[in-house]
């Protein structure tokens, strides 16, 4: 279980740590080569490694007992949320932003990087 949620957590710190930035400087043309050049590399990896981190976390919860079962299962259920969510609220984000050949106009691409790269505001 914490092999495979170190893996996902790489993949997901390793984009958020060096691509998120660069992303955010680049004009509209340039983030969406890269970013579709970025998709390409991670879209099956990301799953992947989220799917195997929860079913790793669901064979602790059925093996272990105590208050580790409780911490486990509530971090499938964090997990599985974070799989549902990604699925419903940022593939079509990434799919529209990476399509080829689609025309999307300057403030349609601002309006979904914003969406994409937002992160919280400190107080």
């Amino acid at each position: 279980m914490l092999i495979s949620g170190s893996l996902f957590a790489a993949g997901v710190v390793s984009i958020a740590w060096e691509r998120a930035p660069a992303w955010r400087a680049a004009d509209d043309a340039r983030f969406r080569v890269d970013f579709a050049y970025t998709l390409r590399r991670v879209d099956q990896l990301q799953p992947a490694l989220l799917l195997l981190c929860l079913a790793s976390t669901v064979g602790f919860v059925i093996a272990a007992s105590g208050s580790a079962v409780v911490l486990a299962a509530i971090a499938a259920a964090c997990l599985l949320t974070i799989l549902i969510g990604s699925g419903i609220g940022l593939v079509p984000i990434q799919r529209r932003l990476a399509a080829s050949g689609t025309d999307i106009p300057g403030t349609e691409v601002e309006r979904l990087r914003t969406h994409l790269l937002s992160r919280p505001r400190s107080p």
